[in-house]
């Protein structure tokens, strides 16, 4: 019998990524959670493999979700794949529906005798500095911490994995609003290097952690496959496509860090501390782990030369 998976954040890109390396992995089913299971997005999941199942559900009521989950599935519920959509609440102390729905994900996979969780958190500043760094001025770091913490707290008599990745490669997007962030962070960090990931790659290593849960049960790991500073970034966006994101309108960086606290408080921590993933350690487990070039021709919207 397979191996049962709730998927969550499954129309997204780090759930979406997950089934895209376990699709037709006679292994798994994958049960993936939408809010609209008969949308266009539901209906392109169901075409990735013949061991997708999409299922209506809301991280806000996780009783409903696995209720749900539990009667497309032929079999208990084997694994869970826990990713929550930052709020935006801004700088705060890591309360709000981010940290209610990871707690409540938890607790209900403890309830269904789940064997193996793996949770999407954030990278923090290395492995071991990231379990007792909440950064409670950058709202979704401080809930992900939170949620670790109830993981770690809980899950006795569950397998668990924390993934914490690093800045998404997919969050730089050609035109205008990317070359304000650029402005914000050239301004802030200045020739810091800042770390990134694809988020195909955190699907590789979420599959691993499934693949191999004995290997990767309670491991918590960073996740990123490059490190570059602004003007190393924009180079190489600019030498491998056919626009570039230099930064421009140096006022409107300040605009945004001032305008949307979030990403002023997260881009003032990359300066004065920063991600600290262990980037040779990753490409041991995934050679092929994507740098930003390889991103920017296969994977990335900008044009291509």
């Amino acid at each position: 019998m397979s191996k049962n998976i709730i998927v969550t954040g499954a129309t997204g890109k780090q759930g979406g990524a997950l089934i895209e390396q376990l699709a037709n992995n006679a292994e798994f089913t994958l049960i993936a959670i939408t809010r609209n299971a008969t949308g266009a997005g539901a209906d392109k999941l169901k075409s990735k493999g013949s061991n997708i199942k999409v299922v209506q559900g809301d991280q806000n009521d996780c009783p409903a979700l696995f209720e749900a989950a539990e009667s497309q599935a032929s079999g208990p519920i084997w694994g869970v794949y826990s990713v929550q959509i930052a709020q935006g609440h801004g700088p705060a102390s890591g309360s709000g529906d981010e940290t209610k729905q990871g707690c409540d994900m938890i607790d209900e996979a403890v309830k269904a005798g789940v064997k193996h969780f793996v949770y999407s958190s954030v990278e923090r500043g290395g492995d071991e500095r990231s379990w007792e760094n909440p950064i409670p001025s950058v709202g979704h770091f401080a809930t992900k911490h939170n949620v670790e913490q109830h993981l770690k707290k809980k899950a006795s008599s569950m397998g668990w994995t924390i993934l914490r990745p690093v800045a998404f490669f997919e969050n730089l997007t050609p035109g205008f609003p990317a070359k304000v962030f650029m402005a914000a962070m050239q301004s802030t960090v200045g020739e810091k290097r800042v770390q990134w990931i694809s988020t195909k790659d955190i699907g590789f290593f979420a599959a691993l952690a499934f693949k191999k849960p004995q290997e990767w049960n309670h491991k918590a790991m960073g996740l990123a496959g490059d490190e570059l500073n602004v003007n190393e970034l924009c180079d190489k966006v600019r030498d491998n496509t056919k626009t570039t994101i230099y930064p421009t309108f140096w006022f409107l960086g300040g605009v945004l860090k001032y305008m949307v606290a979030e990403i002023g408080s997260m881009i003032n921590w990359f300066g004065a501390e920063g991600y600290k993933a262990d980037i040779a350690a990753c490409k041991r487990v995934h050679p092929q782990m994507m740098d930003l070039e390889t991103w920017l021709k296969t994977e990335s919207t900008f044009p291509r030369m």
